[in-house]
């Protein structure tokens, strides 16, 4: 169900991380500064963390309904922030 989204994940990344590593080398000649690695810029890392994020909360709630959210208080309730803080620390 998830491969699709994974793959193109892992070939984003990985395509992301060989054009930042072959610049430097001089395999590919571009004048200073006009292309730099993606995953160099924390927007691009944010943005890959909250798609992950959002896939995760998706998949939560279509296989258990909202009752998906009971999971945050279940040990205990004064525990709320740090399972809420657990979530989004995940993807990072």
């Amino acid at each position: 169900k998830y491969v699709p989204f994974l793959g193109t994940l892992f070939l984003f990344i990985f395509v992301s991380n060989w054009a930042g590593a072959l610049i430097p080398w001089r395999l590919i000649e571009l004048p200073h500064g006009e292309l730099a690695a993606p995953t160099n810029d924390i927007n691009t890392t944010v943005s890959l963390a909250l798609l992950t994020s959002i896939t995760y909360f998706y998949a939560g709630i279509r296989k258990k309904g909202f009752g998906y959210f009971k999971r945050y208080i279940e040990p205990a309730f004064f525990l709320l922030p740090i399972n809420i803080l657990e979530d989004f620390t995940k993807p990072l």
